[in-house]
């Protein structure tokens, strides 16, 4: 008898340009399983021959996969071979309605703006690995770290993106979305590729496939360097190694595992204050007369010693058996070690004044220490006084984890479905500290502690196809976190806020550590639900529903443990969120795509741990609405246009003056036309937006956005392939990422200074009556100009 075993769902037709190929209709795909089931089948004449046979090979039949909302997309690498994808910043920027920004540095985890959220290194956006999760909880320089540098991008074969709250299998961060990339099991094609372009960029990458009789493989490494564009220059370098195999151990279970190296060194520019920019020049010394100065442009440095370095391994393992037709099982264990050190200075002189002085050997003198609370620091109006204000942070951890899912499908009174279960854990083993440093030299340590975060997870969803014309999912979720915290604060520093520095060496005149330590649990439960209609051939309307949450950073739930008073709204481990969604596809005459819809999420609390102040930053509750568009049309077989549209208002809801999230996201763009010849030639034009946003709650300082605009063409001859990209054609003096902050620079510090916000010379504890307020404004990283870089690929 004939055993012919169905692939479910296959891959999703992602409304994006794809050079040279067009997407499957699912007549087609039917038409091509009725095909190969008559070629599997007996001829006539040879039933008696074959008769005996116990079983022919598996049949394995492609579909289009049912997508659960208008907004979901699945991007494949065929989709953005001609579009800017080098680096993971360039890939990201591909993805429908998300903007990625790289700041301080080639070196860390992007900014991630989507659905009008600026969320940050991903505090509300999920991101995943072969659904192994990247964020990182309670991570040193920001709640729920999202670090993609350790993918080599020629290892992908697809991204899934999810834009919601309303997929049971994503739990903490998962508000705006969630992103899946999804790795190849072996490379079509060996290859080695070198490419070399402005800023003194250059990236080599080697990609293998063994061929072994009884696996799959898959080899990769990378090496990348660049100076990018700063006048003191960024010393990047990444290193990359992946490797991936896959076994067919039985007609019903496979196996496959990879891992993983990354390692990253960098000096990084720094966020510099706009006013510097604007006023040209920056003053050195405003104590002696005349005061001196140096020019100063966007693309300078006030401290030039911030930087970092960063390091990961990774293994992850799956397991898939098919004992029959209905049935799937699936397990997933995975386990990491992290660490990151980074050093950043956001306010310059603000905190510490003219208190660090720099010696002709180069050695660092604080003028402060054991000098009394209320008395000035020794000063010299001729000493080279340097900003003090940078802090160091530190991450160090061991990540394991894993999940069982069962899938099943059914036939019950007619009516077809699916229904799966599911458990998972995630434990988190994490050392984390900030430090003050100065020129990278330690001097003062804020926290330190260990962390032992854990997370029990499970989790149901059932589908259900009522008609051939509609169809329902329902999920439940529950989450529960533990959280279990130790001090390790050096028996250095003080932590009494009235400390006296000249009777108490352990204490700072402008710093008070903080104590951490105790254990807290909490639980979430998230329904979801989703309802598909199909009213015409090739056109679906999605309605959307489900709760969402992330987790605070357990440095916040431990204090907020301790003294709820004074934690206010901080007190909540898991901040949740309620999301809604209508929208529609649609594809027609066999060369349009469209999708469109409309959604609102509200979120209970805007509530994170801010690294880089070292401190918490409460705030309420918020809503956001918005709509998001796209469409490609295929005008013919060598041309194609896509673009997408993301517009989002986001707004406390609680009394707040102005009402604005900061640097939340308005208006993105993205599109272009792509153009694939027979040839071997193949060109794309890209444009991407990002409208001016409000970089602050009351409105009163704006974060100016930018388009962008970029050419890469292709050509390949046999083995050999050359590609070429300019990026950033206009020229277009635009900024990456910036914050309205306060901060001080020389030339406004001091009686002799030229702002008032700045005019003490040695402020006292921060907090304090006579503290620098810091110049109000926007600080930002410029991105860069126009560039170019070629590469050549050789295929073996």
């Amino acid at each position: 008898m004939q055993r012919g075993r169905v692939a479910r769902y296959a891959v999703a037709v992602a409304l994006v340009c794809s050079p040279g190929v067009r997407a499957a209709e699912p007549d087609q795909l039917a038409q091509t399983a009725a095909e190969a089931e008559v070629q599997q089948a007996p001829r006539k004449g040879e039933q008696a021959k074959t008769a005996k046979a116990t079983e022919l090979d598996e049949l394995v039949v492609e579909a289009k996969k049912p997508l659960s909302s208008a907004s979901s997309d699945e991007v494949r690498e065929k989709d953005y071979a001609v579009r800017p994808h080098d680096t993971m910043i360039e890939l990201l920027n591909n993805i429908p309605g998300l903007v990625a920004a790289q700041h301080q540095g080639g070196g860390k985890a992007p900014q991630w703006l989507i659905r009008g959220f600026d969320a940050d290194h991903g505090t509300d956006f999920a991101v995943y690995l072969d659904n192994m999760p990247v964020n990182l909880p309670t991570h040193a320089h920001g709640q729920g770290y999202a670090d993609v540098n350790f993918i080599i991008p020629e290892t992908l074969e697809r991204f899934q993106l999810y834009k919601g709250p309303y997929f049971t299998q994503f739990g903490d961060f998962a508000n705006a979305g969630a992103l899946n990339f999804v790795t190849k099991e072996e490379f079509k094609e060996n290859f080695a590729f070198a490419e070399g372009g402005s800023f003194d960029t250059q990236r080599y990458v080697v990609g293998a496939s063994p061929k072994l009789s009884w696996a799959k493989t898959l080899l990769a490494g990378q090496v990348y360097s660049s100076n990018g564009p700063f006048v003191n220059a960024q010393n990047y370098w990444r290193y990359n190694v992946f490797g991936k195999m896959t076994l067919d151990l039985t007609p019903e279970s496979k196996l496959w595992f990879d891992g993983s190296v990354y390692n990253g060194d960098w000096d990084g520019s720094g966020q510099i204050p706009l006013r510097v920019v604007q006023q040209g020049s920056l003053v050195i010394n405003p104590d002696v007369t005349p005061p001196t100065s140096r020019p100063f442009g966007r693309f300078d440095s006030i401290d030039p010693t911030e930087g970092g370095k960063t390091d990961r391994e990774a293994l992850d393992v799956h397991y898939t058996y098919t004992p029959s037709v209905e049935d799937v099982w699936s397990f997933q264990a995975y386990a990491a070690r992290y660490k990151l050190q980074l050093f950043s200075d956001f306010t310059l002189f603000r905190d510490t004044g003219v208190r660090f002085v720099k010696n002709a050997d180069g050695s660092i003198t604080d003028t402060c220490r054991g000098v009394a609370e209320n008395a000035d620091c020794p000063f010299n109006a001729n000493a080279n006084y340097v900003p003090g204000d940078g802090i160091e942070q530190n991450d160090q951890r061991e990540t394991y984890g894993g999940r069982a899912n069962y899938m099943h499908y059914w036939l019950l009174g007619g009516l077809a479905g699916q229904s799966q279960v599911a458990v998972e854990t995630r434990n988190d083993d994490i050392n984390v500290a900030l430090h003050r440093q100065v020129e990278r030299a330690r001097f003062y340590t804020i926290n330190e502690m260990s962390v032992q975060e854990d997370t029990v997870s499970a989790w149901m969803q059932h589908q259900v196809f009522l008609t051939d014309w509609l169809r329902v999912e329902a999920g439940l979720r529950g989450d529960v976190f533990f959280f279990d915290g130790s001090n390790r604060l050096p028996n250095t520093v003080s932590t009494d806020p009235n400390c006296n520095p000249a009777a108490d060496p352990t204490c700072d005149r402008n710093f008070t550590a903080v104590f951490i330590a105790g254990n807290s649990t909490d639980s979430i439960v998230s329904p979801k639900a989703n309802v598909v209609l199909t009213p015409l051939p090739e056109t679906d309307i999605y309605l959307n529903y489900g709760n969402g949450f992330h987790s605070n950073d357990a440095r916040n739930v431990l204090l907020a443990k301790a003294d709820p008073v004074a934690a206010g709204n901080m007190s909540a481990a898991l901040a949740k969120s309620t999301g809604y969604e209508l929208g529609a596809r649609t594809r027609q005459f066999d060369r349009l795509d469209l999708a469109t819809s409309l959604w609102l999420l509200d979120l209970s609390s805007e509530l994170v741990f801010s690294g880089d102040a070292g401190g918490f930053q409460p705030a309420g509750a918020t809503r956001r609405w918005g709509v998001d568009f796209e469409t490609r049309y295929q005008f013919t077989r060598w041309l194609c246009f896509d673009y997408d549209l993301s517009y989002a208002d986001a707004r406390f809801r609680t009394e707040v003056p102005g009402g604005a999230v900061p640097l939340a996201p308005t208006l993105l763009m993205n599109g272009g036309l792509t153009t694939d010849f027979s040839n071997g030639f193949s060109a794309g034009f890209r444009m991407r937006y990002l409208g001016d946003r409000p970089a602050n709650e009351m409105r009163t300082v704006t974060a100016r956005g930018y388009a962008l605009f970029d050419l890469v063409g292709r050509y390949r001859w046999r083995n050999v392939e050359a590609q070429l990209s300019f990026l950033n054609l206009t020229n277009t003096d635009w900024r990456e990422a910036q914050f309205d902050d306060q901060s001080c620079v020389r030339g406004e510090v001091g009686p002799n200074g030229n702002d008032a916000a700045c005019a003490q010379r040695s402020p006292q504890k921060q907090g304090g009556p006579v503290s620098n307020a810091g110049v109000d404004g926007i600080h930002f990283t410029p991105g860069s100009p126009f560039w170019a870089r070629g590469g050549v690929a050789v295929y073996f």
